[in-house]
């Protein structure tokens, strides 16, 4: 074997020099390719997968590799790192490049032809474990890390070198797919179609600032539901420098919303998004990041969030246009924001807009904070009044932004109030919005303009600025057409009245600001009011017009002015039901647990100045009121008309009163007129009023006197002047009352008639000419609980007829400026004999009798069961005590008692004999009783054993005494008798105008004394 070798070795040495020169290189390349063709791609086949499926610790597979000799072109084919169930996790089906040997040594640079990776894919999954971040690639993540760090700690750190020459002629990605898997919210993302192209790829080459030279990139996905991101353009490396533009084109939103769908109760059921711009990313050493956009455009479509089959709210636009970014300078400029045609069902409730919760995570909720008192808002005011300490900013560099202008367009809310009410619709629509330039430092107000119709019923309008920095609004305002229906709900828990109709409208110039610095200056008018009484089906008030002109509120100065108020064509009603209650009282709406879980509870704040308040004028024309008492049978009723008149100059703060001038008719003929000053916005109230009534004919108000006098009236005129004058709180008044020539008709048989006798009132007040003159003056303190300035004007007109009706004693007594109460002769217990101060009573009581001859008296006397019934038998016991003992009553001691009485002698012998005949027993039985009760005291001694027997005695023997209906009747009559003979034989009243009204039958238990009546002839 050794000798062909040798031969042929001597043979190659004979050879010429360029035949074994070629011979050698033809060797070294069939070796070369031998190597590269065969042995490389066998040994790559076998041990690449072994060892990234070693360092991954996953199952690696590749299904073939191939290496072309001669043209140096690598085919990897069927790829994939598996999951460790062999399932597929990421790979591709193929890979091929091609490496130019001989331009890389001319270029000096690894040049690559062309590369081309083909159906790539991932298959990306969050698993469904405790921790809900835990993916299918995790361990391979926590792989690598581990395997890094430990190569860290086997070598030292090296300084990064530059970047290694690269260049690649064209390299693709075609066919590339991505699915992501979702366990936890069980969503997916799919995208089944992606490319990338990389033309010129050249690791060390640059391009000028126009974008010039090569690195040209193209990027693009196709989402499986919908929707394209792309994007376009050149790079660099070194520095790093991207230009291009990207593009995402209606992107399914839905997709990315189920990821959330189970912490978030709303459910987006369809909506896209767009964004475009044309973008530079730039990195140079020792700088930060600089990303530079212009011309970016961003919108929302067809948003549309629903809770079940009940929409929620839907957009079908959302634009943000114009859109510049410079990251590097923190600035971002914006063209315009421009939304419209948005739509919103929700219902507002205590606890705030019932959608708010269906967008937040589960769990969660949105509370209202609680009102702050007014501690509270001290304590912050003083805080923020205290100097802050200067802090030395880390970076003055902050973000700055500007938005050109904002457009809202044909907005439609659609809001069911029930915080207040019940289920109440409120519908802005259209609502639109525009603004001028908003910048984010604030510095400069921005512009609006907004308009918004309110349930078809109302428009509103407002233009004007708003300072965010300074927290400030100076805006004009206009309401126009309000239907004032729509707040019928919110009076209805409080008060029963139905808004049939009216029409507000304002407008003026209103300036708020946070410092609850609140201008308000303009008009108010309220056209065509009619308010019906719910209970009566009846107009309870009514205008044609009020106009409030000139109004201005100043918050800081605390002060309300108004030039006039004009009301025409006022109208009033006031009704007595026939169950006496009255229009008025029935406003008022009884609270009920329900209702007073929906009144909003009101912090409770520090008390603050009295608001000042200026009317200049408060003009009334072609108004009436009208009266109706529906009680009485018949109804009565009257009206008020022509009513006309002013109240000039009403201030809280004026040192002048302002004058009062008002005047109306009594049905159409009888005047009525107002005059004088008043002022009732004044701390302390001011008022000198005169109000007059002439020549009211009595027969208008024969209901009232058929109903509750029990007689008609057949003729009398009525004239009434009222003067009252109010001062440091302090009323006084006179009232006039002449009634003239009253004469009462016949009975009217009312069963609402009183019981009183009104002939009586009568006889008392009536002069001998046939007229009733009363001149009362009354006063009041407006500081007393009690004070009431309506009962006031009341009694000034009926106390003396009240007084004489139901209290003629009374009015008796004050005609001699007397206070006893004359219908009432007091008695001691068991006795028929009168006081000193009684016979004082009944000589005041005569003189008035005296001077009104055509009253009478009546006498009824009474008894105090109780009281008398123990002073009776007291007075039989004690009469029998003195029959047994021989001796007159008189002579009886005084103090004669159970405890007191004697234990011997005559007295103690009557005793005993007394208590034997009433109780039939034995009195020795009795004591032998008592002492055996009493055996373990040792104190009892005979005396004391002789007391308790003699209280005993006594106490059975009063006991045993009866004193029946018979006996105190005879005491009553007594008693009656007394006062009737004192007047007569002492105060020589005739005896013709007395009266002893039985008083042993239905005998009066009220009280140890005789009841005296008043009557009339």
């Amino acid at each position: 074997m050794s000798k062909p070798f040798t031969q042929l070795a001597i043979k190659f040495r004979n050879l010429p020099k360029y035949h074994r020169y070629l011979t050698i290189l033809l060797t070294i390349y069939l070796i070369f390719t031998a190597l590269l063709g065969l042995l490389v791609p066998y040994l790559a086949h076998k041990q690449v997968p072994q060892a990234l499926s070693s360092m991954l610790q996953r199952p690696v597979v590749l299904e073939d590799i191939s290496i072309n000799p001669f043209t140096l072109k690598v085919s990897l084919t069927d790829f994939s790192i598996q999951e460790k169930d062999n399932s597929s996790f990421v790979g591709f089906g193929k890979l091929t490049f091609q490496l130019d040997f001989w331009r890389s040594v001319i270029n000096r640079a690894l040049s690559v032809d062309h590369v081309t990776l083909e159906k790539p894919y991932a298959l990306l999954e969050r698993l469904n474990q405790p921790d809900s971040y835990v993916f299918n690639f995790s361990d391979i993540i926590h792989e690598l890390a581990s395997n890094d760090a430990n190569v860290t700690a086997n070598n030292q750190t090296e300084e990064p070198t530059g970047l290694p020459h690269i260049k690649v002629n064209d390299l693709s990605i075609l066919n590339a797919e991505l699915l992501y898997t979702d366990k936890v919210s069980h969503s997916r993302l799919h995208y089944p179609a992606m490319t990338l192209h990389l033309k010129a790829f050249d690791t060390l080459k640059n391009f000028d600032s126009n974008g010039n030279g090569s690195n040209h990139f193209s990027i693009r996905f196709v989402g499986q539901n919908g929707g394209e991101i792309a994007t376009q353009g050149k790079l660099q490396l070194s520095p790093l420098n991207i230009i291009g533009e990207l593009q995402l084109t209606a992107i399914q939103l839905p997709q990315f919303w189920s990821f959330i769908a189970d912490d978030v109760k709303a459910e987006l059921s369809t909506g896209q998004f767009s964004f475009n711009s044309h973008f530079e990313i730039q990195a140079k050493k020792d700088q930060p990041l600089q990303l530079l956009t212009q011309d970016g455009h961003f919108s929302l479509e067809n948003i549309s969030f629903v809770d079940g089959q009940r929409p929620l709210l839907s957009l079908p636009l959302f634009s943000v246009n114009g859109i510049r970014l410079n990251l590097a300078d923190k600035q971002v400029e914006i063209a315009s924001v421009e939304t419209e045609k948005l739509s919103l069902n929700a219902s507002l409730t205590k606890q705030g807009l019932d959608i708010l919760p269906l967008f937040m995570p589960v769990g969660t909720s949105v509370k209202e904070q609680p009102p702050k008192s007014a501690q509270q808002e001290t304590a912050s005011a003083q805080q923020e009044a205290k100097p802050q300490p200067e802090n030395k900013p880390a970076n003055t560099s902050t973000w700055s932004a500007v938005i050109t202008n904002v457009s809202v367009k044909d907005y439609d809310l659609n809001l069911v109030e029930n915080r207040l009410t019940d289920n109440t619709p409120w519908r802005i629509f259209p609502f639109n919005l525009s603004t001028s330039e908003i910048h984010s430092d604030l510095e400069s107000p921005i512009e609006y303009r907004l308009d918004l119709v309110i349930n078809d019923k109302g428009t509103f309008e407002s233009s004007g600025s708003v300072d965010a920095k300074q927290e400030t609004l100076k805006a004009d305002i206009a309401l126009s057409k309000f239907d004032l229906r729509q707040l019928q709900a919110y009076l209805q828990p409080y008060i029963n009245i139905d808004l049939k109709q009216g029409e507000l409208n304002t407008k003026g110039s209103l300036t708020a600001g946070s410092d609850k610095a609140l201008y308000f200056a303009g008009d108010i008018n309220v056209d065509q009011l009619l308010v019906q009484d719910k209970l009566h089906k009846k107009t309870l008030t009514k205008w044609q017009s009020m106009s409030v002109n000139r109004l201005v509120f100043d918050q800081e100065k605390n002060k309300l002015s108004i030039e006039s108020v004009d009301f025409t064509k006022p109208y009033g009603r006031i009704i007595i039901a026939e169950d006496k209650s009255t229009n008025i009282q029935a406003l008022l709406v009884k609270s009920s647990p329900e209702q007073s879980s929906k009144t909003p509870k009101v912090a409770k704040t520090e008390p603050q100045a009295p608001l000042e308040i200026d009317i200049g004028k408060i003009r009334f024309k072609q108004g009436s009121t009208f009266f109706a008492d529906n009680s009485l049978t018949p109804s009565f009723a009257a009206s008020i008309e022509q009513l006309e008149g002013t109240v000039d100059k009403l201030s809280s703060t004026a040192k002048l009163p302002a004058s009062v001038d008002i005047k109306g008719k009594i049905d159409k003929y009888a005047p009525v007129t107002l005059k004088g000053e008043l002022n009732p916005l004044l701390e302390m109230p001011y008022l000198d009023l005169a109000l007059n009534f002439n020549s009211v004919e009595l027969t208008s108000v024969n209901p009232y006197s058929g109903t509750y006098a029990g007689y008609y009236i057949d003729k009398g005129q009525l004239s009434l002047s009222l003067n009252y004058q109010l001062e440091n709180n302090r009323l006084k008044g006179s009232n006039h009352l002449v009634v003239d020539q009253l004469q009462l008709g016949k009975p009217s048989d009312s069963s609402l008639a009183t019981t009183l006798p009104v002939t009586l009132a009568i006889a008392l007040l009536q002069d001998r000419h046939g007229v009733i003159d009363l001149g009362l003056d009354v006063s009041g303190d407006l500081d007393s609980p009690s004070f009431s300035f309506g009962s006031i004007i009341m009694t000034a007109f009926t106390n003396v007829i009240t007084k004489a009706v139901t209290a003629p004693f009374t009015l008796l007594a004050g005609l001699f400026d007397d206070d006893e109460q004359l219908d009432k002769i007091a008695f001691e217990s068991g006795q028929t004999q009168i006081s000193t101060d009684e016979q004082e009573k009944l000589a005041t009581l005569a003189k008035a009798l005296l001077d009104r001859p055509k009253l009478t008296l009546s006498i009824e006397g009474a008894i105090d069961a109780v009281t008398d019934s123990r002073t009776l038998k007291e007075q039989m016991l004690h009469q029998k005590l003195a029959d047994l003992s021989q001796t007159e009553i008189e002579s009886l001691p005084s103090e004669l008692s159970a405890s007191n009485f004697p234990t011997e002698g005559t007295l103690s012998e009557a005793l005993i004999n007394v208590y034997k005949q009433e109780t039939g027993l034995s009195a020795s039985e009795l004591k032998l009783s008592i002492e055996k009760e009493h055996t373990e005291e040792a104190e009892l001694d005979q005396e004391k054993l002789q007391t308790l027997w003699h209280i005993a005695l006594y106490n059975f023997s009063l006991n045993k005494q009866v004193v029946d209906d018979g006996i105190l009747g005879t005491l009553a009559s007594s008693r009656a008798s007394a006062v009737k003979t004192h007047l007569v034989e002492i105060n020589k009243i005739p005896p013709s105008r007395i009266f002893l009204l039985d008083s042993r039958i239905d005998i009066n238990h009220g009280a140890q004394e005789a009841l005296l009546t008043l009557g009339a002839d």
